[in-house]
């Protein structure tokens, strides 16, 4: 049997037709995390969060997030601590949405310390927002742990 260019043209689209169908099957495979599930109403409401952002900007005194020996450690200015309202802290693991955690804000001392159970090593994005003396602040910090 002699091979022809008509094999070859064959053959190179049987290899190119393979090639595309596992890119296929490889995007149905692969798993994609959304940010957050309510993307769109989020970003409706993001004049809320700059301005939020823009009274965190004015403390006197940065919030400090960092591992120490028995855990995560969130250190807040004292002026946060007068008229502290309520607010939450998001530790948002951008590779794998499941690791996501969320707690309370608990401004009734300068520290607050959650155990280092609660976390897989790696990165984390540090989401705080909370109310004090009536408005609204958020500030974002980055921490590996």
């Amino acid at each position: 049997m002699k091979f022809t260019w008509g094999h070859g043209v064959t053959i190179a689209f049987v290899l190119f037709m393979v090639y595309i169908l596992s890119f296929v099957y490889r995007s149905f495979v692969n798993e994609v995390d959304l940010v957050a599930e309510d993307y769109y109403a989020q970003e409706i409401a993001y004049q809320d969060r700059i301005d939020d952002i823009a009274n965190a900007k004015h403390l006197e005194d940065d919030i400090h997030v960092r591992q120490t020996s028995e855990g995560v450690e969130i250190a807040f200015p004292e002026e946060e601590l007068i008229d502290a309202g309520s607010g939450t802290i998001q530790f948002f693991r951008p590779s794998d949405e499941e690791l996501d955690i969320q707690v309370p804000l608990q401004l009734y001392e300068a520290r607050q310390q959650l155990p280092l159970q609660l976390f897989h090593k790696g990165r984390y994005k540090v989401n705080i927002a909370w109310k004090s003396n009536g408005e609204g602040r958020y500030i974002t910090k980055e921490v590996v742990l």
